[in-house]
């Protein structure tokens, strides 16, 4: 006959159950292959094309801040690529900031040294 002592035992090893040791903060493997966050890498590429387009910028510390909490949360490698867009995405912001001081004008630089409008898109402008 079971009494209530012996039930509280076998209730009690149900909290030793090992954890994963993609829960322990050892990367994600599938396979072979470590799993990177995609926010990440998307953060990256961002901080790249942000580096010509000053909305990339702000998008890639975005998600750059989004992928670092990824990594945290399930963790996933890649927090180089997460940290290398939210870098790019500051140093985009900060040239254009620079060139909107000093007056940077380099379409206007641009154009002025190769014609017009229609120098740039040839005959098919004039029609």
């Amino acid at each position: 006959m079971p009494d209530a002592h012996s039930h509280s035992t076998s209730s009690h090893s149900l909290h030793h159950i090992p954890i994963p040791p993609q829960s322990r903060g050892v990367p994600h493997k599938v396979g072979s292959a470590v799993h990177h966050s995609e926010w990440c890498f998307v953060s990256m590429v961002l901080g790249v094309f942000g580096l010509v387009l000053p909305l990339f910028s702000a998008l890639a510390i975005i998600i750059g801040i989004g992928g670092l909490m990824h990594v945290q949360r399930e963790k996933v490698a890649g927090k180089w690529m997460a940290l290398l867009g939210i870098g790019l995405g500051f140093l985009g912001i900060v040239l254009v900031l620079i060139a909107i001081l000093f007056q940077v004008n380099i379409l206007q630089d641009y154009l002025l040294r190769f014609g017009t409008i229609e120098t740039l898109v040839g005959k098919a402008y004039r029609g």
